[in-house]
């Protein structure tokens, strides 16, 4: 398996990780009254955005050549820091 498969295996994973507890907090949100709901559902929305981006650069990458997937790697290293700063901040407020 190659360094690119390895990072594309470990990406598809944090994702899976990260969907689930976005779907855990979806339900939370469900749970909160409106005020609560409406601040939770921002954070969310943001959330599922970096997401996305994250989701898009995967399949970017996955049409790269090595020198590209190496840009592609260094961006989607950082996507996941932001990502996991949201999950963490999130974490702390609807999974307490």
């Amino acid at each position: 398996m190659s360094k690119q498969d390895d990072f594309m295996a470990e990406a598809k994973a944090k994702l899976d990780q990260w969907h689930g507890e976005m779907k855990k907090m979806q339900d939370k949100m469900m749970e909160a009254g409106a005020q609560g709901q409406q601040q939770m559902m921002k954070q969310w929305e943001e959330m599922n955005a970096q997401r996305k981006k994250i989701e898009a650069q995967m399949e970017e990458m996955g049409k790269a050549n090595m020198e590209a997937a190496k840009e592609v790697q260094k961006s989607m290293q950082d996507a996941w820091k932001n990502m996991e700063k949201s999950m963490e901040e999130a974490r702390k407020k609807f999974m307490p």
